[in-house]
């Protein structure tokens, strides 16, 4: 397994066997993680206290199965973003461990699903105070097959915590294969927690407002597309960061849709 600790600010990684990154305390990070090829893997990310890590893993992979585990120390911060925009299979398990006091993530993925796509995400709350965010945006087009586990885990220790996750499933024509399931399991009284889960159609109106302005179906769709995977950035407060995300998701869209 590769080590690597973190320098403060900006860092970018391919991603090709099992590896272990970790942070110094009371530090900040960004960090790119780019995925292709065939990757089977298991990534552990371990916070130290007080630090913060902005990280986004962009999958252009043909063919992936990732085990990720991420470790949360007293006050520290993660944001996770995912951009899975593939045409290969993939199978990703996702545990994030809020161990110490007040620790904070927040997940948002945006994923276009055109083969067989398992998603497994679990944030378990093992301390008081901790904070976890959820927000799924996933967009299926034609032979997409989508499995995925939202999940809140507010352990006995976990008082005065939060969970809150929401999913939110776009169906293409010729697309139907797609399974959410959101559990939360609360097992301490003093808590705040709530799920929400949403699948449909592309909005004919959208798309007869888009078309009345010039735009070809085609166009339309596309577009719509990619303003609801750029969601995706929302957590992201680099903006060169940011746009390269964008751009890498137009890029995509352009060749999947």
């Amino acid at each position: 397994m590769t080590e690597l600790t973190l320098k403060q600010g900006s860092n970018r990684l391919a991603l090709n066997q099992d590896t272990h990154i970790s942070t110094l305390p009371d530090t900040t990070h960004n960090l790119v993680l780019d995925i292709t090829g065939t990757i089977t893997a298991t990534l552990k990310v371990s916070l130290a206290e007080g630090s913060t890590l902005d990280m986004f893993c962009f999958n252009t992979a043909d063919a992936l199965t990732m085990n990720e585990n991420y470790t949360l120390e007293k006050d520290s911060v993660l944001n996770l973003s995912y951009g899975d925009l593939t045409i290969g299979d993939t199978t990703r398990t996702v545990q994030v461990d809020l161990s110490g006091k007040g620790s904070k993530v927040q997940l948002n993925s945006a994923t276009l699903i055109s083969k067989t796509t398992d998603l497994r995400y679990q944030f378990s709350h093992k301390a008081q105070y901790t904070q976890g965010d959820m927000k799924n945006f996933a967009v299926m087009v034609k032979d997409g097959n989508l499995s995925l586990y939202a999940i809140g885990h507010i352990e006995k220790t976990g008082a005065n915590s939060e969970t809150h996750q929401s999913t939110r499933v776009l169906n293409l024509e010729g697309s139907k294969k797609a399974a959410v399931y959101p559990h939360l399991i609360i097992d301490n009284n003093e808590v705040q927690a709530s799920h929400a889960e949403s699948t449909g159609q592309m909005d004919d109106d959208h798309l007869y407002y888009l078309q009345s302005r010039g735009l070809s179906e085609a166009q339309a769709i596309r577009l719509m597309v990619k303003g609801y995977l750029s969601s995706v950035t929302d957590s992201i407060s680099d903006e060169t960061l940011k746009a390269l995300i964008l751009e890498k998701i137009d890029q995509k869209v352009e060749e999947i849709c």
